[in-house]
């Protein structure tokens, strides 16, 4: 990950929400290289370091990275029970976690997902897929088993999504994480919510190309594809994807439909992470920052986009009756 050396603040707006609940729909615990952020020290850092003015994070979609990174051999660290077990009852102790299970479609098997799925129905709100770290390409058939499984037990689905690009910064169409192969996967399973995570990693280009197959999805209507900030804009303060994604999710052909775009991070990885917020406070300012462009380019209209996008989004798209945001 990049590390940020400053953070434009734009200043506060007292018109502005910066009091309600945040639902940060991509995080994780586990290792990462060679940091370790146990889920102790997560619910920590969620509890105690990330507030923006009266915001809080209420909760966050999590999953370990644990069953997600490769070691010896290309194989994950854990495999799809021990290491989503360790997120799973840490999650039964803390209400804040909203566990996505780890899939690992070429090293381990549906049937281990669906034995965690009947032990534990409540507490897992869904599954987690990382094409890039298993090597294995977003629309394989291997996907497929585990795609029945979220149809089967109605739980929505988190792809990470990334556009590779060449030396010169032009993209490149064949990567295993690309939007458009989870666009091929998900229209099989279209009841089934798709989350491009990250809108397509890989900068201004490659966001426009997770910009561009979510709003193709809504307009052919053949897939429920949604999409994560995580990483989107994360060093402008202008946001100017965001604010693209917006615009064009409020005015499709199917009525307004900014109900499929969520608030994301990827903490406590990167600039994100505690060491990083300590620092610069980088996931402070992220919130500001996108709070503020959104009030610039929408207006009266700001406040009902902030609460979809940081809370109520996430809240429906998990079908959840915690609190209200305030």
């Amino acid at each position: 990950m990049l590390v940020l050396n400053s953070i434009l603040i734009i200043g506060n707006n007292s018109n502005l929400n910066f009091k309600g609940k945040i639902i940060d729909a991509h995080v994780h615990c586990g290792q990462w290289n060679y940091d370790k952020f146990p889920c102790k020290d997560v619910i920590d850092f969620f509890s105690k370091k990330f507030n923006s003015g009266k915001d809080s994070v209420d909760k966050v979609i999590i999953s370990n990275l644990d069953c997600i990174k490769t070691g010896k051999n290309n194989k994950p660290l854990k495999n799809e029970i021990s290491g989503n077990l360790l997120l799973l009852k840490s999650a039964i102790k803390n209400k804040k976690f909203l566990p996505f299970v780890v899939c690992q479609p070429g090293h381990g098997s549906a049937e281990n997902i669906e034995i965690l799925l009947n032990k534990y129905p409540e507490i897992i709100k869904g599954l987690k897929f990382h094409p890039a770290c298993l090597d294995l390409a977003a629309n394989d058939v291997r996907y497929l088993p585990y795609m029945k499984l979220a149809e089967k037990y109605n739980k929505p689905c988190l792809f990470h999504s990334e556009v590779l690009s060449d030396e010169t910064g032009n993209v490149i169409r064949n990567g295993v994480s690309d939007p458009d192969f989870i666009y091929e996967t998900a229209k099989q399973f279209p009841n089934v919510p798709v989350v491009l995570g990250h809108m397509g990693l890989g900068g201004d280009k490659a966001h426009k190309v997770g910009i561009n197959t979510l709003l193709k999805s809504i307009e052919n209507d053949d897939a429920k594809l949604y999409a994560d900030l995580a990483w989107v804009d994360w060093d402008n303060p202008l946001k100017p994807n965001i604010i693209d994604v917006i615009d064009r999710l409020l005015h499709t052909s199917k009525g307004d439909m900014t109900s499929r775009l969520l608030f994301g991070t990827d903490a406590p990885l990167g600039v994100f992470g505690e060491k990083a917020l300590k620092q610069q406070g980088a996931y402070d300012a992220n919130i500001r920052n996108i709070k503020n462009a959104i009030k610039n380019n929408f207006g009266d209209d700001a406040n009902k986009l902030i609460s979809r996008i940081f809370y109520r989004n996430s809240k429906k798209l998990l079908n959840q009756n915690f609190n209200q945001m305030a």
